[in-house]
């Protein structure tokens, strides 16, 4: 089936424009009016939810919000694209639960590679791609790093695609410090508009991931320097 991208904005041509681009690209496309609206879509077939800031930035935080509390819907990948003057807003966006976000103007090319990434197809082809899962483990958890599932003898839980780079990144060199502008570069590739309290918010998001589903954090601040992963049960 035709991954699905459910699309919140209160301009409809933005709507139409977004919608058109999409569909050329491969996905199919609906309006995220609501929560009631995405619920009335199998979860398994939406790819992302595109949220556009639009001129009440307020009513989209309650909308993210609403979304993200929600069982069902809390690990759907919220992709915004935010205009150039609500760009202040983007830390405020971040904490009610965006996942990536894109300042105006933007190429379609980048959000759409971003959309397919999610989707895991082809950006060229729109087909899937073949990968196979793969496992790793480290000390006492274990990361799917098809599913961005993590697990542990305590539950397991599935991390945004952000906070899934964050530790990734972080694991690769466990027990030495990241710098924040290191976390950047493997979280965000070319976004220069994201800053070091950005890292910080969805650091914090995923410590509270790791902590609810291993009974740890596994993160470590540093001061002034970044953050190192603290890997448990590995016998160092």
């Amino acid at each position: 089936m035709t991954d699905l991208v459910m699309i919140y904005s209160m301009d409809p041509d933005f709507y139409m424009l977004m919608s058109h681009i999409l569909s050329s690209s491969g996905f199919r496309t609906m309006p995220a009016d609501d929560l009631a609206s995405i619920l009335s879509a199998p979860p398994p077939t939406i790819a992302a939810i595109l949220v556009d800031t639009g001129d009440n930035v307020d009513q989209l935080v309650r909308f993210c919000g609403q979304v993200k509390a929600h069982g069902l819907t809390a690990q759907l990948p919220i992709v915004a694209l935010i205009r150039a003057r609500h760009e202040q807003s983007y830390l405020l966006l971040l904490k009610a639960g965006i996942d990536e976000g894109f300042v105006r103007p933007v190429s379609p090319e980048r959000v759409l590679a971003y959309l397919h990434g999610l989707a895991g197809t082809n950006t060229k082809t729109g087909e899937k791609a073949g990968f196979a899962p793969v496992v790793c483990h480290f000390g006492d958890i274990e990361i799917d790093t098809q599913t961005r599932l993590v697990r542990s003898a305590q539950g397991s839980a599935q991390l945004s695609p952000i906070e899934f780079r964050l530790l990734r990144r972080l694991l690769q060199t466990a027990g030495h410090v990241v710098s924040r502008a290191e976390l950047i570069e493997a979280a965000w590739p070319g976004h220069s508009h994201v800053s070091t309290r950005t890292v910080d918010v969805h650091i914090a998001n995923l410590r509270r991931d790791m902590a609810a589903t291993t009974g740890h954090t596994h993160i470590r601040t540093v001061r002034s320097s970044g953050y190192v992963a603290v890997v448990r049960g590995s016998g160092g």
